[in-house]
């Protein structure tokens, strides 16, 4: 018989996968794990404890399931052009086959946002992928491509936890897994027509936002702007009312329910990234390479944390009543990078659409792993990645 201790563990690593842990409660807990309320004390201590115990369970799972796609390949003949399927594969599988453990991993990410507690944990499943990554990149030859390809897989696998049409995104997958086996082995880049395709159904799809009043914005970019800066588990229609400096009462006549201002949260952070993803080049395009080098580095140093993007990405990956956003957040990325890219790489050759996406997902995950560091061992590492992509792309 399985002990309470287990059960409480499967039942919040389950809920991870459904709803977070910001809807998490010791009661709900209780009632998901048919046992009482005082165990979850007995055996953990807190909830927060019980949160640990159940990262461990599944950083332990992971890596099981890690060390045997390792073994899966054994005797493949060493060499990179197995690399491009390998790389899709193990992302499809883990969005979709170990898609509990891939909302462990990224829940642990956003707990670690607010909670020190959880840094080291997510820290662990950094070292984790990082190790996988050095060992695949060792059996297919990628050399200094290594670190580009661990950055790119952290960010694509995130991405491919939002699910538009099977079909599609598999194929789009397999082709962004192609491009980057392009860079890394310097050779030309091919056709793209299952993204190209994608990219143009997000722009011709895009769902109309609600029209709302002045007050009602006020409160979406605020309940936004909250979620960027704390979290959905401290949402609240106090904190919102201050945020946006209004009533309380305001707040609540305007979304009467904790669901409804989250969903105005999530409608916030959605337009937000969206104007983002249509906003052309960029202002990181200049004729000055060096320059730009410089303004990438200090956006990924001291830019602001892609918390509110990660809790939104999470969302809809989990939630299918927001679906109707996954396809533009999935299939829209880079559109503000290819002119920086362009930038970066000279004129020699022309930048595509699904190259851009790529590097989006580069600097992406830089950001998520070195925002807000601020130390010259983090500026030096921001650097020496940006560098050895540059000397693969040139």
């Amino acid at each position: 018989m399985e002990a309470s201790s287990d059960r409480f563990v499967r039942a919040v690593q389950r809920h991870w996968e459904t709803q977070g842990s910001a809807a998490l409660s010791a009661r709900r807990i209780s009632a998901l794990a048919d046992a009482p309320v005082s165990s979850i004390y007995h055996h953990f201590g807190s909830l927060e404890q019980l949160f640990g115990a159940s990262q461990q369970a599944s950083l332990a799972r992971a890596k099981v399931w890690l060390a045997d796609r390792l073994t899966q390949f054994a005797g493949l003949p060493r060499g990179f052009d197995a690399f491009p399927g390998f790389f899709a594969e193990i992302i499809d599988e883990w969005a979709y086959v170990q898609r509990g453990l891939a909302f462990a991993w990224r829940e642990c990410q956003l707990l670690a946002e607010s909670n020190p507690l959880f840094r080291p944990l997510s820290a662990e499943w950094d070292e984790l992928w990082r190790g996988f990554w050095q060992e695949a990149g060792a059996r297919f030859a990628l050399g200094a491509g290594t670190p580009i390809a661990y950055r790119v897989f952290e960010n694509e696998s995130f991405l491919h936890m939002i699910r538009w049409r099977r079909l599609v995104d598999r194929a789009a997958l397999d082709e962004t897994a192609r491009v980057l086996g392009t860079w890394l082995s310097r050779r030309p880049v091919p056709q793209t027509p299952w993204r190209d395709f994608a990219r143009a159904e997000a722009m011709r799809a895009m769902p109309d936002l609600p029209q709302r009043d002045d007050t009602a914005a006020r409160i979406v970019a605020a309940a936004a702007d909250f979620i960027s800066d704390a979290g959905v588990a401290r949402l609240t229609h106090r904190a919102v009312a201050d945020r946006a400096g209004l009533t309380l009462g305001m707040v609540s006549h305007k979304f009467a329910t904790k669901s409804a201002l989250l969903e105005a949260g999530f409608e916030g952070l959605y337009e937000a990234n969206l104007n983002r993803l249509q906003g052309g080049p960029g202002s990181l395009s200049s004729p000055n390479r060096e320059s730009v080098l410089a303004a990438i580095g200090g956006m990924i140093l001291r830019g602001a944390s892609v918390r509110g993007s990660d809790e939104l990405f999470v969302a809809v990956a989990r939630d299918p009543s927001l679906s109707q956003f996954g396809l533009q957040l999935r299939y829209l990325r880079g559109r503000t990078s290819m002119g920086t890219l362009q930038t970066l790489v000279g004129e020699e050759r022309v930048i595509t659409p699904t190259e851009a996406a790529l590097f989006s997902s580069f600097t992406t995950s830089q950001i998520r792993c070195f925002a807000g560091a601020g130390t010259c061992l983090a500026e030096d590492s921001v650097r020496r990645e940006i560098a050895a992509l540059l000397d693969i792309l040139r």
